[in-house]
């Protein structure tokens, strides 16, 4: 009788053992096959470039762009489909909720994605060097959480900065996440880190400046290791350049500051889908003394968030704006330092920049970049998305750069959230 049950039992965990790893995801993210234009395409970065340079810009698009998990699932599911479109795929929700990827195996999955942009194809340093110590990358992840009540109802309030560091033999490059959502909570970071809209004395090499409260708090919050962690990778002797989109177009212009007043050569800082709102007229001051011309903000027609701002406070802009049309109308045309919104525009003779045969599109152009009093609504959250920033960036490369760097790789119709056409 007791052998007969220990038999059946060890046949029942045996199939449930079998049935649990069939549903495990397998990451065998190191046997995908990407496309050899992407193999060791990084030599076409300019790491000495000051100003838009367009390859630079393509490249640190794409880079932070996948620093979100459903992105990034999407371009690992894409590489395994042979570049093919995921048609079989349901929903963007679908790709949220069947992640293989999360914070804990992330720095992997990411590696495996980018790895063989710094190596040459077949990665023939393999025999030589040990490639894992040529390039090497790094995910930071740090989460402080509490309690925020409106009206009586207790609401999750988060601090909670992702950044990808990758180190090269001469370069770093620093990769901030933007807004994302705390385990189950879409809202906890809103509401912990973005929406802490009044000014905070900010400390250490940025003592003396006013920052967002939320933005300087979640930067704090990583602050120490990151700083450890390029000492590790030795990176006072290498160039530093910086990206992020969103919450992590905010985090990397403070980073970068931070990182440049405390002795490292950042060489640029390119923020994507960022917002107005970072620091008061002394942050602004120290930027423009310690990085002339190495901060650059990028726009998407009518992306809302880069239009908010916060009423009462002292906040002033920063770095020199981009701005980028729409497909439709402009084919992802660049504008190329603007300047920034305003309540009321002037006439047409003031934008000299805004070129256009007919008075009906210029004044277009200019109701879309300039005037500050574009509604913000949710139905436009759709421009937010990563995705057109990387588009809008590849399109400004010309055929023969084009011929030399990786694919766009759209996931549309997915993961453009809010879209009426979108999954």
């Amino acid at each position: 009788m007791w052998i007969n049950f220990f038999c059946s039992s060890t046949l029942i965990l045996f199939l449930l053992s079998a049935l649990n790893a069939q549903q495990q995801p397998c990451n065998h993210w190191d046997d995908l096959s990407p496309p050899s234009c992407e193999y060791n395409c990084i030599k076409h970065f300019n790491d000495t470039a000051s100003g838009v340079n367009n390859i630079n810009v393509f490249l640190l698009a794409k880079f932070t762009g996948m620093m979100y998990l459903d992105h990034l699932e999407y371009q690992i599911k894409y590489l395994e489909n042979e570049s093919e479109p995921l048609n079989f795929i349901p929903s963007s929700t679908w790709i949220k909720k069947n992640n293989s990827i999360d914070d804990q195996n992330f720095e992997e999955a990411y590696a495996a994605r980018f790895r063989h942009y710094f190596l040459p194809h077949g990665d023939s340093l393999k025999n030589d060097i040990d490639t894992s110590e040529l390039i090497r990358f790094r995910y930071i992840q740090k989460s402080h959480s509490g309690h925020f009540r409106f009206l009586g109802i207790k609401y999750q309030s988060s601090l909670d900065p992702e950044l990808m560091i990758i180190s090269t033999p001469k370069l770093i490059f620093i990769l901030f996440r933007g807004t994302d959502d705390v385990g189950e909570s879409e809202w906890a970071e809103w509401i912990g880190t973005d929406i802490k809209i009044s000014q905070v004395n900010a400390g250490g090499a940025l003592v003396g400046t006013k920052l967002h409260t939320g933005f300087w708090q979640s930067f704090d919050l990583i602050r120490d290791e990151l700083i450890s962690t390029l000492k590790e990778f030795n990176a006072k002797k290498k160039k530093i350049w910086l990206g992020g989109h969103s919450l992590g177009a905010a985090l990397s212009i403070i980073s970068g500051t931070y990182l440049k007043s405390s002795g490292y050569d950042v060489e640029n800082i390119y923020g994507f889908a960022g917002p107005r709102t970072i620091g008061n007229q002394a942050f602004v001051n120290k930027v423009k003394e310690l990085l002339p011309n190495r901060v650059h903000r990028f726009e998407f027609f009518q992306d809302p968030v880069p239009l908010m701002w916060a009423p009462g406070f002292k906040y002033q802009f920063i770095g020199q704006r981009n701005w980028y049309d729409n497909q439709e109308n402009g084919n992802f045309k660049l504008y190329k330092n603007v300047q920034e919104r305003v309540v009321f525009t002037g006439s047409l003779k003031k934008y000299p920049h805004i070129v256009s045969s007919e008075r009906k599109e210029a004044k277009r152009i200019k109701r879309h970049q300039l005037n500050g009093l574009t509604p913000v609504g949710m139905k436009k959250l759709h421009y937010h998305s990563p995705q057109w920033y990387v588009k809008a960036a590849y399109h400004q490369l010309t055929e023969s750069e084009k011929k030399r760097m990786p694919n766009i790789d759209d996931s549309y119709p997915y993961l453009y959230y809010y879209r009426k056409d979108g999954k």
